[in-house]
């Protein structure tokens, strides 16, 4: 070490020295773990105090304070610039915000000597908002494009997320009527302190106009090119439009082979003027399996297994193998267990495109001591068609040997004939609808002239309305009315699995399931030949994950063929719990009787996957 070294040394040691205790930990306080304390002016306007408090980092961030005083006071001049923005966007251009820490106002480029910081577990910060007045709009211009409605209005908060949602929409119109590069810009905005009012203005530049060409499709491994280029096509002359490309992808996608697909438009167009379309997929696992379990106090505990197999052949085919075992209970299990095997196979696009072919063989064994015993095989055969987004349409044929024993003995019985049934669905959501209708009718024909035992033929309806009451879902007014009618035979000739009964989780909660029915001189459930059941539900949700929700059901079950309500109707109520999970809500419901009859139960109690209708 040099003597000039040395002496450098000693100079900085009594520069040290000379420094009063304490005084470095002045330059920089510590903020004390308790923090600081953000109080910030309440302001009449809900959308504008709602943008002030998303904008700032002072109260975001009050769980996690920095280090120092200084530090904070850092947070606080960032904070001015970000507040002053969300006044500005909220159509208040006169605005003006203050900041203070610990009792002194933050100023931006002030030094931490600036201030005299005081010692405190808590350090107070105050945001004081003055909004001055709200801007409103006065003039609202679209330039380069001609017959374009606009949605905001003179007079209008003159809010920037109301105008940039203006843009969006404009930009969208344009797109909609064939025009893939369109661009809407939006000027500067004229601002006129005076009167307290904004101009608007948008430029509109649509490019040309161009119809839909050439599909390619990436990404494909186990699925057939030629089989999903027929999906992945656009008809001759389709102009360009984001509602064609969205019904692209949406159609590959319900095909079920595809966990992504993204459907991008060419950045220019071909030689022949039409835009050509890239869609990249990623092909789903080709196996699958699952369970589910269901549990009521009245008809016992449930549990399903399956497994499947899609795209078996490459064409889009699915083949899944289901096993139910329903009606446990400790105290009965020989007497009320029931099992179920089935198969079904379907395969897409089957002679025509959007038509499958379906066909599915089931064996059961079902045990109800109030009402029947059943062994059965059934085969199905036939195709489901989407005639539109909406609609679909089923027709095919069953085949069934039937092993019965009910009061009037124990028979055999052979069914076999077409059945059809038409959908309307606009619901939003399969297991928690939230808005739109569901209709459904269907009917059997099982006539002695195609070879069945007795002349059985069965129609039945379903209505079910949602409407959506309060936030996105946070409270739906839901109902639902089925109606049904089996017909032919003479009741008591009918199989007993083809007549009508009611009661259940799925039809009238808080009766056993099937004990809505006549009944025969014994007192057990002999079924009907028409059916209404109902139900009302109001379905709040809150805290994201949780809900509640009041019910009431009701149902009758009559002898002949119309309803006549020669049967009273059965009356319950109760009130139902759910757990809203990624692939639905779970379902634990206690319903019970207002009309009870002797032999019900006061109580009964329903768990399960989705929501009951």
């Amino acid at each position: 070490m040099t003597k000039g070294r040395r002496i450098a040394d000693v100079l900085l040691a009594l520069l040290l020295a000379s420094v009063p205790p304490g005084a470095a930990a002045a330059a920089e306080p510590k903020i004390e773990q308790a923090g600081y304390k953000v109080e910030m002016t309440t302001v009449e306007d809900a959308t504008l105090g709602a943008a002030l408090h998303s904008s700032s980092t002072l109260i975001e961030l009050e769980e996690k304070p920095p280090e120092d005083v200084t530090a904070l006071r850092r947070r606080a001049i960032e904070d001015l610039a970000r507040l002053k923005k969300a006044l500005r966007s909220a159509g208040y251009y006169d605005g003006n915000v203050t900041i203070t820490v610990d009792g002194e106002t933050v100023v931006p480029g002030a030094t931490p000597g600036d201030y005299e910081d005081a010692s405190k577990k808590k350090i107070p910060v105050a945001i004081r908002i003055e909004p001055g007045p709200l801007y409103k709009l006065r003039k609202i211009e679209v330039t380069g494009y001609q017959g374009l409605q606009l949605r905001l209005k003179p007079g209008t908060a003159a809010r920037a997320s109301m105008i940039i949602a203006e843009r969006r929409l404009l930009l969208d119109k344009v797109m909609a009527e064939g025009h893939p590069f369109a661009a809407v810009a939006l000027k500067p905005a004229t601002v006129d302190h005076a009167t307290h009012e904004l101009d608007v203005s948008f430029e509109v530049t649509p490019g040309p106009v161009a119809d839909l060409g050439k599909v390619t499709v990436k990404g494909l491994d186990y699925t057939n090119p030629d089989f999903v280029a027929k999906r992945a096509v656009f008809p001759p002359d389709t102009k360009y439009s984001p509602a064609a490309l969205e019904g692209l992808r949406s159609d590959l996608q319900s095909l079920d082979l595809f966990s992504a697909v993204k459907v991008i438009p060419a950045a220019e167009l071909d030689a022949d003027g039409t835009l050509p379309v890239s869609v990249e997929v990623t092909e789903r696992e080709r196996h699958f399996v699952g369970f589910g379990a269901s549990y009521s106090t009245n008809d016992g505990a449930g549990a399903t297994a399956y497994w499947g197999t899609r795209n078996l052949f490459g064409n889009g085919e699915r083949l899944r193998f289901d096993a139910t075992v329903d009606g446990a209970d400790p105290g009965e299990i020989t007497d009320k267990l029931d099992y179920r095997l089935s198969s079904t196979f379907r395969k897409p696009d089957f002679m025509t495109l959007r038509q499958d072919l379906v066909a599915s063989l089931v064996a059961a064994d079902e045990h109800d001591p109030d009402s029947f015993d059943k062994r059965a095989a059934t085969l199905n055969v036939g195709f489901e068609r989407a005639l539109s987004k909406t609609v679909r349409v089923n027709y095919g044929w069953e085949t069934e040997a039937a092993h019965i024993k009910d009061d009037t003995g124990t028979n055999d019985f052979f069914l076999n004939g077409p059945t059809a049934s038409i959908a309307y669905d606009t619901s939003d959501d399969l297991l928690n609808p939230t808005r739109g209708v569901r209709l459904t009718f269907g009917g059997e024909a099982l006539p002695t002239w195609l070879g069945s035992s007795e002349d059985v033929y069965t129609l039945n309806g379903t209505a079910a309305g949602y409407l959506n009451l309060l936030g996105k879902g946070d409270l739906v007014l839901a109902g639902r009315l089925g109606v049904a009618s089996a017909f032919g035979s003479r009741l008591e000739d009918l199989p007993a699995d083809r007549r009508l009964y009611a009661g259940g989780g799925g039809s009238v909660r808080g009766y056993e399931f099937r004990s809505i029915s006549p009944e025969s001189s014994d007192g057990d459930e002999i079924g009907g030949r028409s059916s209404i059941t109902g139900s009302i539900e109001l379905r709040y949700r809150f805290l994201e994950d949780f809900g509640i929700v009041p019910f009431f059901d009701a149902g009758t079950v009559s002898s002949d063929s119309t309803p006549n309500f020669d049967e009273p109707i059965q009356y319950a109520a109760g009130v139902g719990f759910r757990y809203y999970t990624s692939f639905g809500p779970i379902r634990a419901d206690i319903a019970v009787p207002l009309n009870p009859r002797h032999d019900d139960d006061p109580v009964a109690f329903y768990v399960s996957i989705g929501q009951a209708f």
